[in-house]
């Protein structure tokens, strides 16, 4: 940890603003309580985390204050990326910290965070951190170097991939794809967080978290390290939240036509080209757009309940009124609410 202080305070001292997002919550309770027997249960999960931030920040505290610098806490779930109003607000406060030259530290509240709420691992959190600032880069480190052509713990002819200018399926595969017994925190999930902060602008960079010092060479980019680029073309900071920060909760399937109308003309999606709707949500929800071969091709925000939309399938936008008794526009999903992926 001191090392890591001792990079942030060199990062400081170059004009850059740092915001470190930690964890260990869990791990630093069960310490302070001297790793009693517990039940498996969620609460105690919770009970332990709740001790532990109390102690990790303690501890961050203490070595920053070697060097001098104030530090503020930030706990975040998932729910607070969902709602707009606190995404905006979470922004805000990191912002105001910034400008006060105090260090944000961000982790997940896994005291309060359940399975449905959690972000789920500090690779997502920060790409999630470095969309909600608008951050020149987000920093990864683990115990590799960065993404290799291979596994580099058993293919000696591995090298090191420097720069990544697209996420395909191939640097997916290289990382270990999503059916992989990787785990939280392993290549896979980096690479799902380059994606994030890629596609919202943000260049994401992994690198080896052995000797924090030489970060400061990484992002001179002089040092051993993968470098993701951000997007040619990043989606605008609302269509950034709804395509990064919130949770899809069903999925919308439409026919060629629509698919083709989103994909080629930047249009909204009308009821006419609704084929199927999966899932309970409602009006407002972040749903996935498929098409039928069951490829996701947007997300976005639903101008209608799943119920609504249920009965306004394949029907024309001037029956909506007629069919429902009300109506709340033209299109089930506006095209300023809707982001396109895998583009």
């Amino acid at each position: 940890m001191l090392e890591i202080v001792r990079t942030v305070s060199t990062l400081l001292k170059m004009k850059a603003q740092v915001i470190l997002v930690s964890s260990g919550a869990i791990a630093a309770g069960r310490e302070f309580l001297n790793y009693p027997e517990l039940p498996k249960d969620v609460r105690y999960k919770q009970m332990l985390a709740s001790v532990g931030q109390v102690k990790l920040i303690e501890e961050w505290e203490k070595l920053f204050s070697i060097y001098d610098i104030r530090i503020g806490q930030i706990l975040i779930t998932r729910a607070d990326l969902d709602n707009r109003e606190r995404y905006l607000n979470a922004r805000d406060t990191l912002f105001a910290l910034l400008e006060m030259g105090v260090v944000p530290i961000i982790n997940e509240n896994d005291a309060v965070s359940v399975s449905e709420i959690k972000v789920g691992d500090n690779d997502n959190l920060a790409a999630l951190s470095g969309v909600l600032i608008e951050a020149d880069k987000v920093i990864l480190l683990t115990d590799q170097k960065g993404l290799y052509t291979g596994d580099p713990r058993h293919d000696p002819d591995a090298k090191l991939i420097r720069t990544v200018e697209k996420i395909d399926e191939h640097i997916i595969e290289i990382a270990g794809g999503s059916g992989t017994s990787l785990g939280t925190g392993g290549m896979a999930t980096k690479i799902k967080a380059a994606k994030v902060a890629t596609e919202a602008g943000v260049e994401l960079i992994i690198a080896s978290g052995a000797n924090p010092s030489t970060l400061v060479d990484v992002i001179n980019k002089n040092g051993e390290c993968t470098v993701f680029l951000p997007s040619k073309k990043p989606v605008l900071a609302r269509k950034s939240w709804i395509s990064t920060a919130t949770l899809a909760v069903g999925s919308i399937y439409i026919d060629d036509g629509a698919a083709k109308a989103l994909l080629t003309s930047g249009s909204s999606l009308l009821p006419k080209g609704i084929t199927t709707i999966k899932g309970d949500f409602l009006r407002g929800a972040t749903v996935e757009i498929r098409n039928s071969e069951d490829r996701l091709i947007a997300r976005g925000l639903t101008r209608y309940s799943s119920d609504e939309l249920n009965l306004i399938a394949k029907k024309r936008s001037s029956e909506i009124e007629k069919t429902l008794g009300f109506s709340h526009g033209d299109v089930a999903v506006h095209r300023d609410d809707l982001v396109l992926v895998n583009k």
